[in-house]
């Protein structure tokens, strides 16, 4: 059964009238109530066995000021117990996407809709690799629109010949080999930013200078923010149609982060 099923069916069946979320609204309020019963089980599905009542009111409270802040206007908890409103909530499936999204958390994403994906939103979309020919769920930022030419040097990404600036943030993380991977701010020419990581030694020369990538009309190109361990559309044989993704293979964009081993973490929103 899949995650947005399992919370559904729990929501459901189980009540809690207690709760009162970090912002105190009446609609995190009653997100809070139907999320609070279900939110221990998901939680073990993310691999977090957290049994103190506090602490998981806490992740509860987040989490649901989190979903009130993404779910559509006319969602009340009553919906959201009935179809979660059309959000759907999975496990991140790999660290393609550190720092901002860590493998195994549980994400929410929503579909689009009428709404066109811009650029720096993080999508979702099933597609084949080269080493398997069932459709796989993937996690990437979206970089390049249709008619776009990207390209990379030296690390940094160009846009139409607009380079997109990297800021250090002094911070930084260990990838799954230990390697130390420093955390930078990038902004797209629109203004959006997000936390990219670049990793300090051993970097792929393909990683760092690749294209001009000319996405071709009805087609996106991704990369994990994850720079130096990550699939992408760099490489046109990993995902995709030649490393581009279809725009009717995209389900929907990542919108807040529902569990997560760091309490600060849980419900985080993503504009």
């Amino acid at each position: 059964m899949r995650f947005w099923q399992l919370l559904a069916v729990a929501l459901g069946a189980l009540f809690s009238g207690y709760s009162v979320a970090d912002d105190g609204s009446d609609r995190a309020r009653k997100f809070s109530e139907f999320v609070r019963p279900a939110y221990p089980l998901l939680s073990a599905q993310a691999g977090l066995w957290e049994t103190d009542p506090e602490k998981i009111s806490q992740r509860v409270d987040r989490a649901a000021t989190g979903l009130a802040a993404v779910a559509p206007d006319e969602c009340n908890g009553e919906g959201f117990r009935r179809d979660l409103c059309g959000l759907r909530i999975f496990l991140q499936p790999s660290s393609s996407m550190e720092p901002t999204l860590r493998e195994r958390e549980l994400i929410v994403r929503k579909p689009y809709g009428d709404i066109a994906p811009k650029r720096g939103d993080i999508i979702v979309f099933n597609t084949r690799t080269n080493v398997s020919d069932k459709p796989e769920l993937y996690v990437k930022r979206l970089v390049g629109l249709p008619g776009d030419v990207v390209e990379l040097r030296q690390g940094k990404v160009l846009v139409n010949g607009q380079s997109m600036p990297q800021a250090a943030s002094g911070k930084d993380f260990k990838d799954l080999f230990g390697n130390e991977v420093e955390i930078f701010k990038e902004t797209t020419p629109e203004g959006r930013q997000y936390e990219i990581g670049l990793s300090t030694a051993n970097r792929p020369v393909a990683a760092d200078e690749a294209g001009p990538f000319h996405v071709p009309q009805g087609h996106y190109f991704v990369l994990g923010d994850n720079r130096h361990n990550s699939a992408d559309s760099r490489f046109p044989d990993a995902i995709g149609e030649d490393g581009f993704i279809p725009a009717e293979s995209v389900s929907g964009r990542i919108v807040m982060i529902f569990v997560s081993g760091e309490v600060e973490r849980v419900g985080t929103v993503f504009e």
